[in-house]
């Protein structure tokens, strides 16, 4: 779920922020100088870096929810077996030697563990990158736009998509992780029924709320700036 909307935010950013590149001169001859292109360029990748810091942000958040709390809450889990015992006057049925079942467990742990430490490495790369690449671009584009970009057609632009890209991340993951989450410390679980997890809902959800709060700030801040300016 959370993968799907990185792609769409990001496609649809792209094209939304050209878009505005190529009408914000409203009557005037299209603006496609290379400086305008660049500007907008800078924008896109500014916010293509940042939904890659939203990504690992939120692995992060798993990483330490599943390394405090319990791995199942993250990954999901089952209470079936990991290996099924006889039924009471089962006939033909072999008892799974304690060595099975020792070993059966140690798999489990090992594939917990392994799953725990690509959340880390997905984590602190997804950050690493991604804080390098918008920072890079940010500063780029305060160096381009300068001065002017308080009143520029892409720097509102960008808030706006901003803000609605990252709100609909809220509404639609916070509540499927909650649910998720509730139901699986409420709800009884019957054997071998399969619990999912939230690690593609919880932990989004909260990142993508934090930065869309963000957002709202800033076009709330540029409103208010219009407003007095007018």
């Amino acid at each position: 779920m959370f993968t799907a909307l990185v792609v769409a935010a990001v496609v649809v950013g792209i094209v939304a922020l050209f878009v505005v590149l190529f009408v914000q001169r409203g009557r005037e001859a299209i603006d496609t100088s290379p400086r305008a292109v660049l500007r907008a360029y800078l924008y896109a990748a500014s916010f293509a870096g940042l939904v890659a810091l939203v990504v690992g942000l939120s692995a992060l958040l798993n990483w330490g929810i599943a390394t405090t709390v319990d791995s199942d809450v993250i990954y999901g889990g089952t209470t079936t077996p990991l290996v099924r015992v006889c039924p009471p006057a089962a006939t033909g049925c072999v008892e799974p030697s304690p060595e099975q079942l020792a070993q059966a467990q140690r798999q489990l742990e090992d594939q917990r563990r392994r799953q725990v430490g690509e959340e880390l490495l997905r984590g602190i790369t997804f950050t690493v990158i991604g804080g390098v690449f918008y920072g890079a671009h940010w500063a780029a584009r305060r160096g381009v736009v300068g001065a002017d970009e308080p009143r520029s057609g892409l720097r509102r632009a960008y808030l706006i998509l901003g803000t609605a890209v990252f709100g609909l991340a809220t509404i639609v993951l916070v509540p499927t992780g909650l649910y998720q989450l509730l139901a699986n410390a409420v709800l009884p679980v019957a054997e071998g029924v399969y619990r999912p997890g939230i690690a593609d809902s919880f932990a989004p959800g909260v990142v993508s709320l934090a930065v869309w709060l963000l957002f709202l700030r800033l076009v709330v801040g540029e409103t208010r700036r219009s407003r007095e300016s007018a």
